[in-house]
């Protein structure tokens, strides 16, 4: 049917087969409107948007999904061994440390330890070096003075340290030691016997005595002090000593025949004078004494206390005296020095 030169108005017309329109105008068509021209100008009604979507599966950590319709995702709450969805802990529960289902950032981390009192201490480092800032005095223990921990300067000075044992090996490169502080040692014997005349102090007999010089039977006086000649003093076979010195230690073992008497064993020093041969007078050192109780027991003698030091080129002899004419004394001892 075709209408020519002519409006249709006022009515509702219906079309039982296809419609053609000529001579059409281009333009928009309106929001929502379906209906539209094909290439031949026919009147044709648009498909209905439907998309190409047709099913939601859930993944490993969601679960939910469909095939139809409005469908809904969930997602699995993450644990030690699933993954999923988790809550990052505030810097409260970081520094807490008892959540097991929250995680921890860096920065959550740092905050929450970072001068934290939960860290309390590190324990011992066995090993390694410190590279830091020098750790102040305050911080450090031990600083009573007893050298029991970590020390200051201070503290290690007023331990007043005069001693460091014994070294070994190494090369001394500070500054050079006072001679004063340049200390040796020197052992000396002396030894011998004597059956003396109750009162006087019998030295050494002189060498050529076959018993010289452990025989002491040559009398100095009751004191010991009585001057002796030059060649007598020489041959009895005394200890020259070749620097000055101090007496440190004489330390023995005597014994004497009978009971309950008294025995006197002296060290005695005199001095020479070269191209002389006027008679000496000797000095005494240190006596010792003890009480006798018979020649079968042997009695220890120790002596650190000395008032009379001796100088270069002295002679230092032994000495004994018995309180019982006829009493046997025998000794033996050593004599440290210390030399100056």
């Amino acid at each position: 049917m075709k209408f020519i030169g002519q409006y249709i108005q006022s009515f509702i017309a219906r079309f039982r087969n296809d419609v053609y329109l000529e001579d059409i105008d281009t333009g928009t068509i309106a929001s929502g409107g379906n209906l539209g021209l094909d290439s031949n100008n026919k009147i044709v009604k648009a498909d209905e948007a439907s998309g190409d979507i047709t099913s939601v599966v859930a993944g490993t950590g969601l679960s939910g999904g469909g095939t139809s319709g409005d469908v809904t995702l969930n997602a699995d709450v993450a644990s030690a061994t699933d993954r999923g969805i988790v809550e990052l802990a505030t810097t409260a529960e970081t520094t807490t440390g008892t959540d097991t289902a929250r995680a921890v950032t860096p920065d959550g981390l740092k905050d929450g330890y970072q001068g934290s009192t939960n860290v309390v201490t590190v324990g011992t480092i066995a090993t390694g070096e410190w590279r830091g800032t020098a750790i102040n005095a305050t911080y450090l223990s031990g600083q009573s003075g007893t050298n029991t921990g970590d020390e200051t300067l201070a503290s290690i000075n007023a331990l007043d340290i005069t001693e460091v044992g014994t070294i070994d090996s190494g090369v001394w490169q500070g500054t050079a030691i006072a001679t004063d502080q340049q200390k040796h040692l020197a052992n000396f014997e002396f030894e011998g016997f004597s059956t003396g005349d109750g009162t006087n102090y019998m030295i050494p007999e002189i060498n050529s005595d076959t018993k010289a010089p452990f025989e002491h039977q040559t009398s100095t006086g009751s004191d010991g002090l009585t001057a002796t000649s030059v060649i007598n003093l020489l041959r009895t076979s005394g200890h020259v000593m070749p620097y000055a010195g101090t007496l440190k230690l004489w330390k023995g073992w005597a014994t004497s025949s009978g009971s309950s008497q008294t025995v006197n064993i002296g060290l005695y020093k005199f001095t020479l004078v070269n191209n002389d041969s006027t008679a000496v007078s000797p000095v005494s050192l240190k006596d010792t004494s003890f009480t006798s109780v018979g020649n079968t027991k042997a009695l220890a003698f120790s002596e650190t206390s000395f008032s009379v030091a001796f100088a270069a080129g002295d002679i230092l002899i032994s000495a004994i005296k018995n309180g019982t004419s006829s009493k046997r004394c025998d000794f033996t001892s050593t004599l440290v020095v210390e030399w100056d």
